[in-house]
């Protein structure tokens, strides 16, 4: 799932929530917090910016976090 994705990724980049949360508003000029990150590991869906912001930052392909994302929102 897209949030597994997610934390797995941050933790291999040595990132906290924090962390990542400063990186993508600071680098990307949008305002995503640390509470989006853990709602988004915990099962929330980005929007399609935060979606691709956080495939380019993390690299991580579009298409398969896209895929990750509405499999999930169809078991929900």
């Amino acid at each position: 799932m897209f949030g597994q994705l997610l934390h797995d990724k941050r933790i291999a980049k040595n990132l906290t929530m924090q962390q990542l949360a400063n990186l993508l508003s600071t680098k990307y000029n949008t305002k995503i917090s640390s509470s989006m990150i853990f709602r988004w590991e915990r099962g929330a869906a980005p929007s399609l910016k935060a979606l691709f912001i956080v495939a380019v930052e993390l690299q991580i392909d579009l298409n398969q976090l896209a895929t990750l994302v509405a499999d999930s929102n169809r078991i929900n």
